[in-house]
């Protein structure tokens, strides 16, 4: 009795099937070299960040000299450097002339006595030591008011002056800072952009080494939108 087998198979169109060797061995090719890989890179401190650096590195402590000079000024010694050279000159003249004066009146005071007939007497000689001591007293005072009003006028120079450095070395401070911020600022811009332009070669470079495997997916894709072809053997 005859047998009759009928058997069904699935084949692939012949350019179908070169099509899948091909990407068979492309993917073949690929195999070993490593999945697609870029190490991250840091964008060093910039030019400016430097500079910031070594200028906050030098500029510790600028306000020092500042805040001593002032601090000497505002000491007990400090109304020394601000005294009128010239304050001497002017208390001797000031004792020459109240001399002269009691002198004058000396010479006046005697004239009187003569006059009275009672020069040489004790009630002269009274009237003459008492112009004398006044004398001696204008001068000490006259002094004292000169020097005091000199040396006052030392000590609220001095005072200007310390504050003056004090507003120096402050200023000195917060200029320096400011400097420093500003090239802060720019450095941390140049810095982004340099970051930003490290980001971008690492993005194409990984996109350039995964175009083989996206081209590998991108034709499997289209492998498997293509039906296969059916086909029938009959036998007896």
């Amino acid at each position: 009795m005859a047998t009759q087998t009928q058997e069904v198979t699935q084949r692939l169109a012949p350019f179908q099937e070169k099509f899948l060797a091909d990407i068979f061995a492309q993917a073949e090719g690929l195999k070993g070299t490593g999945m697609p890989f870029a190490p991250m890179q840091v964008a060093g401190m910039s030019g400016q960040q430097q500079q910031a650096a070594q200028l906050a590195s030098s500029g510790v402590g600028a306000y020092q000299p500042f805040l001593a000079a002032s601090a000497a000024l505002s000491g007990p010694g400090g109304a020394a450097a601000f005294m009128n050279p010239f304050e001497s000159a002017v208390v001797d003249q000031a004792m020459q002339d109240i001399a002269r004066g009691g002198a004058m009146q000396q010479n006046q005071l005697a004239g009187q006595a003569v006059g009275a007939g009672a020069f040489g007497g004790s009630r002269s000689a009274v009237a003459s030591g008492e112009l004398a001591r006044g004398t001696l007293e204008q001068q000490a005072r006259t002094a004292g008011q000169l020097r005091a009003s000199g040396f006052q006028q030392a000590q609220q120079a001095a005072q200007q002056a310390a504050r003056q450095f004090g507003q120096l070395g402050t200023a000195t401070q917060q200029m320096g800072v400011q400097d420093i911020n500003t090239l802060l600022g720019i450095g941390s811009l140049m810095q982004g952009q340099s970051q930003a332009e490290l980001d971008a070669a690492r993005q194409n470079l990984l996109a350039q080494q995964a175009l083989p495997y996206q081209e590998v997916g991108f034709l499997s894709d289209i492998f498997r939108g293509v039906p296969a072809l059916q086909q029938t053997t009959t036998t007896q």
